[in-house]
């Protein structure tokens, strides 16, 4: 059986991953996708694929049907998880590769960002350069980095005792989150797409999902993604502009 890789949104794991493939001369689709990557994004070349191609989808929504014999990587939402394998380390066991100090270190920062590259044992050069590797992959700009500096300083809100809403002219959230990740337990940014997003313990996190769970009872188009070093600490987004009202109430009832 022969493996064909299909690419979700693009952040510096995928792009690793995309770079093992090319190496090992594994072929692959890549469209160029952001965050959110869903499997009918590739609906054409999925029906157009032969019987003796095994699919391989990584980190891209279900959302449409596929062949029995394919392959999930993933590791957010339900996959997330301290304990649970990155798409890079996943993909790499899948191909019987080890990897480098550098992969190891893209890796670890999917899942735990910053904290995790420390406790590693990272230096803060090379924490900086996965970082910006990161940013740089995800697409983000020199605007962007103007606007997530600018939005720390004029549009920042303390509420309770150790938490901030940041609201920010910026989708592009890691701009935000790389420059305070370590100054908040809990740390909400509202992004001008209207969405909400969350940094923090893990505990908290799982009050966002019941609090959303309940809207969506109502708002059933409403969508929410996580991942993280779960049950320890993660993030959530949500495509449900939350208001402050809303957020005092999930993070202090």
């Amino acid at each position: 059986m022969n493996f064909i890789f299909f690419l979700g949104g693009h952040d510096a794991e995928m792009l690793e991953i995309r770079e093992i493939l090319k190496q090992k001369e594994i072929p692959f689709y890549d469209k160029n996708l952001k965050w959110g990557a869903k499997l009918s994004d590739y609906k054409d070349e999925i029906n157009n694929l032969s019987d003796n191609i095994q699919p391989v989808f990584i980190e891209l929504k279900p959302d449409i049907s596929y062949p029995e014999n394919s392959i999930l990587i993933d590791h957010h939402d339900s996959r997330a998880g301290k304990k649970q394998k990155t798409s890079l380390e996943q993909t790499a066991e899948l191909l019987n590769i080890k990897l480098n100090r550098h992969q190891q270190l893209i890796s670890i920062n999917d899942k735990a960002h910053i904290k995790g590259m420390k406790e590693f044992g990272a230096s803060d050069e090379e924490i900086k350069k996965i970082r910006r590797l990161d940013r740089q992959a995800q697409g983000v700009t020199k605007k962007d980095e103007m606007y997530a500096e600018r939005s720390i300083k004029e549009n920042l809100e303390i509420i309770g005792s150790n938490a901030a809403i940041i609201t920010t002219k910026s989708e592009k959230t890691s701009a935000v989150i790389d420059n305070i990740y370590d100054r908040f337990e809990h740390t909400i940014i509202l992004s001008p797409d209207g969405n909400s997003h969350y940094f923090g313990p893990g505990y908290m996190i799982d009050n966002f999902i019941k609090y959303l769970e309940i809207l969506k009872k109502e708002e059933p188009d409403i969508e929410y993604w996580y991942g993280g070093t779960l049950p320890d600490s993660g993030f959530l987004g949500t495509t449900k502009t939350l208001t402050k009202e809303q957020l005092k109430k999930i993070l202090f009832n």
